[in-house]
């Protein structure tokens, strides 16, 4: 079924792009056309800004963009724990990242669709890339904003001797503040002298949180209760917290951060969650109420009237 706006309204103010036919409906074929070079230019505005962002954060990482670097107390037990590796690693993170918003989305509206094949129809996949779009850009403000702080600040990992081993530590006055220093083992790469110094904030609890928290949006927002169930909602919830806390905490537990570190990372997460949140849920609202047809109905003047129960 064709999507039809309502009459003088603009939708590519809702969608930020033309996937209209002359009528001003959205079908598989102004999709198709829609889809053909040449694209508009804010098209290419928003690939080059991902390319910089991009590119500046493998700089930062890297090293490549120089950081703060702070001295240290000798033999501070802060920086003395042996590096273990970590729990979540930046792969499994990277993994969970990329399923568990399509999976979660795919399972809320299986369950209000009770029709899978309803779930891929034009409308929902249009509602998808709205909930995506946004969440991919609140993604890459949360780990734009941590990925500066750590260069900003500079502050050094608890294994921060173990994989630095700086040479004005060794033969030091405890207590005595170093200002200079050189690292020294030899068995670690260069990238991990530098990320040894890139504790403040952590970017594994603002990325994970910040995840967990939009997906638990998406289940509170789109999942009826009498659909579902109490029990199964909460389950849905259990699993949205608890990668924010295993992702958090362990690295505490692994001795990659201090607690204060997961603690920012949250906070960051939190407003960074806050914000994405209230942007998406108006663009929703309004998809509700101008774009899907089937859930409007027609008062007796023949004006239509909003669902105000699309929204639950």
């Amino acid at each position: 079924m064709a999507t039809r706006f309502a009459k003088g309204e603009d939708p590519t103010e809702i969608l930020q792009f033309n996937f209209l036919d002359s009528e001003g409906r959205i079908t598989k074929e102004s999709i198709k056309s829609a889809l053909k070079p040449p694209y508009p230019a804010k098209y290419y505005i928003n690939v080059l800004l991902m390319v910089i962002a991009l590119l500046v954060f493998l700089l930062w990482n890297y090293g490549i963009i120089q950081g703060t670097k702070l001295g240290f107390f000798c033999n501070d037990p802060l920086f003395s724990h042996k590096y273990r590796g970590d729990t979540v690693m930046p792969w499994m993170l990277g993994v969970a990242l990329g399923i568990m918003l399509p999976g979660l989305y795919l399972t809320v509206e299986w369950i209000r669709q009770s029709n899978f094949e309803a779930v891929f129809s034009i409308e929902h996949i249009f509602e998808f890339y709205v909930y995506f779009k946004h969440y991919m850009i609140g993604l890459v403000i949360v780990a734009g904003v941590t990925e500066l702080a750590k260069t900003i600040v500079g502050e050094h990992r608890p294994h921060f001797f173990d994989t630095c081993r700086p040479d004005t530590n060794l033969n030091c006055t405890n207590g005595t503040y170093i200002f200079d220093y050189t690292c020294t083992n030899k068995n670690v790469a260069m990238l991990d002298w530098v990320d040894a110094s890139r504790s403040f904030p952590s970017g594994h609890s603002s990325i994970s949180w910040f995840t967990a928290i939009f997906c638990a949006y998406i289940v509170q927002s789109r999942l009826p209760t009498h659909k579902a169930g109490t029990s199964f909602k909460v389950f849905l919830f259990a699993i949205c917290a608890c990668m924010g806390l295993v992702c958090s905490l362990t690295r505490i537990t692994d001795r990659r951060h201090h607690w204060w570190d997961v603690l920012t990372g949250t906070i960051i997460a939190l407003f960074g969650a806050a914000y994405t949140i209230r942007v998406l849920h108006a663009q929703v609202i309004i998809l509700h109420r101008r774009i899907i047809s089937d859930q409007m109905n027609f008062g007796e003047d023949g004006m239509k009237e909003t669902c105000e129960t699309c929204i639950v």
